[in-house]
This record gives structure tokens, C-alpha cells and sequence, in this order.
């Protein structure tokens, strides 16, 4: 979250900055140990563990959650940051975690900054050839989930290619 840090922000000094990222990342680890509880077997829990951190971010990040036999959170470790597309986010950086850290299963998440949380033609790509690659690994793609703004179109504020017909 450093990009609260220095006086980027109009009115936002130092002392402030270290204040607001301090309460963040306070959240966050409330929200993973919370989650660690529970199963991550739908977009909605993972949404929730990694929404609200995510929907603060000003570039996109990809992130991958890597959970166990039973489903429940071994760790969530970013893959990305910058632009999502074909030569950023490859399968090696999706699943080098998951076989480093012995995860059963992966669910892939990213945010669209704009709040649109609507699948690109390069996130669909990605998330084809992710679920090839799982395949292959014997490593299970459960969902990729696109995190953006709640709006009409999507009340949650977030995408599941799962729950769209694509995993």
C-alpha cells in the first residue's frame, strides 16, 4: 500500500500516510485471519479476502490464492502488478507458487482499477490458457475472479469466470 506514502496525495503528509496504511493493512490481516476459517469453495469469500484491499489499488495486480485439499487458505501471493496481459501474467508466475508451497487448487484474482469489473478479451485469453496449463500441472484453476466497483451491472463488484461459464 506505499502509494499512500511521501505527499503523493494532495493533504496527505507523511505522518497521515503512515496512519491510513497502517489502518489498511490493520484490516487486511483481520480479513486473512478471518478467512483462514473458512472454505473458499465460491467467488464470494475470495472477493471478500481480497476486495477491499484490491479496490484501493491504482494499477492492477494479480494475485493468487492457493488453498489446500479442503479448500481453506494456505496463502494469497501477488503475481503481477502493472498491466494484465498474455506476456505479464504467464502460467509459470500463476503456478510457481502453488508447487513451491504444495497448494491443491489456485483461484487467480486481479482488479480493474477503472472499477468495471467486466472480462477483457486479454483476461479471457489468460484465463484459457490458465486453465490448459492446470490441466497439465494436475493443479486445479477453481475460478479467476475480477475484482472492480459494485455498480447495476454487478451489484458485488466483481467478475467470476466460473460463475460466467468460462472455468
Amino acid at each position: 500500500m506505499s502509494h499512500f506514502r511521501g505527499s503523493g496525495h494532495p493533504g496527505v503528509g507523511k505522518v497521515k500516510a503512515a496512519q491510513i496504511h497502517a489502518a489498511i493493512e490493520i484490516g487486511v490481516r483481520l480479513a486473512r485471519r478471518r478467512a483462514a476459517a473458512n472454505k473458499f469453495d465460491d467467488a464470494v469469500r475470495i472477493a471478500e479476502l481480497v476486495g477491499p484491499e484490491m479496490r484501493l489499488l491504482p494499477a492492477e495486480s494479480a494475485r493468487v490464492a492457493l488453498l489446500n485439499a479442503k479448500l481453506y487458505i494456505i496463502a494469497v501471493e501477488e503475481v503481477s502488478r502493472g498491466l494484465l496481459d498474455q506476456a505479464l501474467v504467464a502460467a509459470r508466475e500463476v503456478f510457481s507458487p502453488a508447487i513451491s508451497k504444495r497448494a491443491y487448487a489456485v483461484v487467480l484474482t486481479h482488479n480493474h482499477p477503472s472499477g468495471d469489473p467486466s472480462p477483457s478479451e486479454a483476461d479471457i485469453r489468460i484465463t484459457r490458457s490458465l486453465k490448459e496449463a492446470s490441466k497439465v500441472l494436475d493443479i486445479p484453476l477453481l475460478d479467476h475472479v475480477i475484482i472492480g466497483s459494485p455498480s447495476t451491472a454487478y451489484p458485488e463488484g466483481w467478475f467470476s469466470f466460473k460463475a460466467g461459464g468460462y472455468l
